[in-house]
């Protein structure tokens, strides 16, 4: 009888196990096993795993339950793919997992690997059977609340070296907010300072100034001023912007005036010229200034992000969604040849992809809806 026993004791001890290790996240329901065909809403975020060990990404309609799909499997059993409860009309087939050269998927993963992506370039390529999400649709999860209150500012707030500011989801307003030269910022963040919970009304004046380190978390931008953000700390610094939004710009979202690095992740933008530029005629202009982009969904923005490739500016993007309201082309690495001040005007050479400066490759970008993008590249780098 010792071994039925013993057998019975293993056996509880696995069940005990595997309630703890569970194969979806919490809050989450599995739609399909690894190796079958799930369908999803637009821009629904799907994990995959198990064990309590997954990737996550953005994903529109059908798609392969697999690690070709999500990049990465954990070993050791069947992974697999899951959605937050309350999202409506993921359904799964139980056939076999068969290629497809139609996946309009975009990575949520939370860093940014400097390798060149593997993804076939088919996966940028639009379906009409996607629907576009509603305008003012955020980056899953991180959606802009309710202001709790409208804060009138009558000058700018500063925020102190290694000081965290929580808005606690306050509107702030200060003044201005056109394309003015000049208006000053509604929040000075000073070197390691963090601003986080803040919402930005229409009196946008010049958004956020970053003199150092900083990092903008959960900050929502209703109306882009003369700019959302510049970054102008010196080489060496990083402005860090998550989980959050920017809208109604006519030019750029992110200005990068200093040197250092500018990183933008899990965020939305409608409506901007840009994404973000480095200075194309700043005062002892120069770099190289570094941009990385990972998680991003733009929707009606001319151009992702402008470079200097004769200041050896670099770009990095993955995982950027395209959900344009029309068919205009979306240039996704524009560089340029950018001068000091004074020195005449900054000149547009062409778009790059999979080159030193513009490290993007077509696969890198998910089209919804009417979205394309400029695919005119030179060949090889813009000569300058």
């Amino acid at each position: 009888m010792r071994i039925p026993l013993i057998f019975s004791g293993v056996l509880l001890a696995a069940v005990a196990s595997s309630a703890f290790a569970a194969n979806r996240p919490s809050g989450f329901v599995t739609v399909c096993s690894e190796g079958k065909t799930c369908s999803v809403p637009a821009l629904t975020n799907v994990a995959f795993g198990r064990a309590d060990k997954f990737t996550y990404k953005i994903l529109s309609g059908s798609f392969v339950c697999s690690d070709a799909t999500f990049g990465s499997r954990v070993a050791g059993g069947v992974n697999e793919c899951s959605v937050a409860r309350d999202t409506s009309s993921a359904s799964n087939s139980s056939a076999p997992a068969q290629s497809s050269s139609s996946k309009s998927s975009s990575s949520v993963t939370n860093s940014v690997s400097s390798s060149k992506s593997s993804v076939s370039t088919s996966k940028s390529s639009s379906s009409s059977s996607v629907s576009n999400p509603p305008v003012g649709t955020y980056y899953p999860g991180c959606e802009k609340p309710e202001p709790t209150e409208t804060v009138q500012l009558t000058q700018t707030r500063v925020v102190l070296p290694g000081e965290v500011f929580d808005g606690l989801n306050k509107r702030y307003n200060l003044n201005g907010g056109s394309q003015s030269e000049g208006q000053p910022p509604v929040f000075e963040v000073q070197e390691g300072g963090v601003v986080r919970n803040v919402i930005i009304g229409s009196l946008a004046a010049d958004g956020i100034h970053c003199k150092g380190n900083c990092t903008l978390d959960h900050v929502w931008w209703e109306d882009i001023g003369e700019d959302a953000a510049t970054a102008m700390g010196p080489a060496g610094t990083i402005m860090n912007i998550t989980c959050g939004a920017a809208f109604n710009g006519s030019d750029k979202t992110f200005q990068f005036n200093g040197r250092g690095e500018l990183h933008i992740s899990k965020f939305y933008v409608q409506g901007a010229g840009k994404l973000a530029r480095t200075c194309g005629d700043c005062t002892g202009n120069g770099g190289p200034r570094k941009i990385v982009i990972n998680d991003v969904i733009t929707r009606d923005v001319s151009t992702i992000v402008g470079i200097n490739t004769n200041f050896g500016d670099t770009a990095t993007i993955r995982n950027l969604t395209l959900n344009n309201s029309g068919s205009s082309k979306t240039k996704i690495c524009q560089v340029y040849k950018g001068v000091v001040k004074g020195s005449g005007s900054s000149s547009a050479l062409g778009v790059e992809f999979d080159t030193a400066n513009c490290d993007v490759r077509p696969a890198d970008v998910t089209l919804l809806g009417n979205s394309q993008m400029n695919t005119s590249a030179c060949a090889g780098s813009c000569p300058y």
